[in-house]
């Protein structure tokens, strides 16, 4: 599968097929583990999400529907 590197913001990006994502079992917002090896990058689905925990809480006005 060939694909072109496009920039996108700040940064660079590589989409990914949907056969692909469908094979390795991801979807939008997965985190994605990149290591290079060899001249080849290995891809993989996370079994957690490194994002922080801000431990912010939200809260409803009384009433509101949820």
């Amino acid at each position: 599968m060939n694909r072109k590197v496009f920039k996108t913001g700040h940064s660079l990006a590589v989409t990914i097929s949907p056969k692909a994502l469908k094979e390795l079992g991801l979807k939008a917002g997965d985190a994605v583990e990149i290591e290079v090896m060899g001249g080849r990058a290995i891809l993989q689905k996370t079994s957690h999400n490194r994002q922080l925990d801000l431990g912010l809480k939200i809260k409803h006005k009384l009433g509101e529907k949820i």
